[in-house]
């Protein structure tokens, strides 16, 4: 099955070998070396001198990660679709203040909407200790303006700014550092192109101050206990030393081709299919200048019927995301990202172009 979904994407045949290489020691040389060389690696590709966490678990771990190590009583979690809400929805799991603000799917919370919040509370003589943020939805294929968001946060150093990039780091610019992100995390299975199976975050030292002060952090996703870890290059629980084979694989791959380069490359697919969307009467679900570059999510509009065009490539072996939740039927999702070419997409449209003639007869 080839992958045009938001994630997982394909792998390439390269990076999949380095999966099948004999299992080492985790607590041997070898492994502090594969350790050390994907946290550089990944630091270069973050653009940030803060400290790099890797975690054999799920990205939805490092939200919890938040939750657990920078929350004393409040957080407020932006909301715009289906992974933003999960992030408020683990806060109030988590058995703290957990508030939202929220806006309509397709929508992304704007600094001026931000700022209305923090100084209405700062006013009241309240504030939160975190917010989170999406960068990328990938439900809806919306971005997220971090850097407006971060500027307004300026005014309200106790609040820590917490970034999930899951569906955007390494396919789109997020210099982690320059932007002021105290928290930011992503997976492998996406724009990274790895097969999924470990959570990657940057940690300012701020943000490690602030965990310092919080009790009761637990244990698996204690980012102290796993910062004191990185001093051996090594982890508190066994790694996958399979998906460390591949990822610094992957950094060697992605360094040889550029990062500018690699984030055209997801430009260029973007426009390729919006301007193909559009020409089929159908039109882009987010709004004007919130659209991924990454993932397309494309609305029916006046175009024809979708879902048995998404029917027929899936029996052809062409898996493409019909819409997440009750955005199902009225949208669709095609993932570009991670190393997917434009000669890839162009095949793509070609045979749903076919599907949709198919499905008409």
């Amino acid at each position: 099955m080839k992958l045009f979904i938001p994630g997982p994407t394909q792998v390439h045949p390269e990076v999949l070998a380095e999966m099948s290489r004999p299992a080492i020691g985790h607590r041997t040389e070898e492994c502090a070396d594969l350790w050390r060389e994907a946290r550089q690696g990944l630091a270069w590709l973050m653009q940030t001198q803060s400290e790099i966490i890797m975690l054999t678990a799920p990205a939805s771990a490092m939200m919890e990660a938040a939750l657990r190590n920078f929350v004393k009583e409040r957080s407020l979690h932006l909301v715009n679709g289906a992974f933003s809400k999960r992030w408020y929805e683990i806060g109030a799991a988590n058995g703290t203040q957990a508030e939202k603000l929220e806006v309509p799917m397709g929508e992304a919370v704007t600094a001026p909407m931000l700022e209305q919040l923090l100084k209405s509370e700062a006013d009241a003589g309240r504030c939160f200790d975190i917010v989170t943020v999406v960068h990328n939805e990938t439900s809806t294929g919306t971005v997220t303006p971090i850097a407006d968001l971060a500027t307004v946060l300026k005014a309200y150093p106790q609040t820590l700014l917490c970034v999930d990039t899951v569906s955007s780091m390494a396919g789109a610019p997020i210099p982690v550092d320059e932007w002021g992100i105290d928290f930011c995390l992503f997976g492998l299975q996406k724009c990274l192109a790895l097969p999924a199976g470990m959570a990657i975050a940057s940690v300012s030292a701020r943000a490690l101050e602030r965990a310092a002060e919080v009790p009761h952090r637990g244990w698996f996703l204690d980012l102290l206990k796993l910062s004191a870890k990185n001093v051996k290059e090594q982890s508190p629980t066994t790694p996958s030393t399979a998906h460390l084979f591949a990822l610094v694989k992957q950094l060697q791959r992605i360094r040889e081709e550029g990062l500018e380069n690699r984030w055209q490359r997801h430009v260029d697919m973007a426009r390729q299919v919006q301007i193909w969307a559009t020409e089929k009467g159908w039109h882009m679900f987010p709004a004007e200048g919130f659209r991924s570059t990454t993932v397309s999510c494309i609305a029916r509009g006046s175009g024809p019927d979708f879902v048995p065009a998404l029917d027929a490539l899936k029996a052809s072996g062409i898996l493409v995301s019909n819409g997440y939740g009750d955005l199902k039927g009225k949208t669709f999702r095609i993932g570009h990202m991670g190393d997917h070419q434009m000669s890839d997409i162009d095949d793509l449209l070609q045979r749903f172009d076919q599907a949709l003639l198919t499905a008409a007869e």
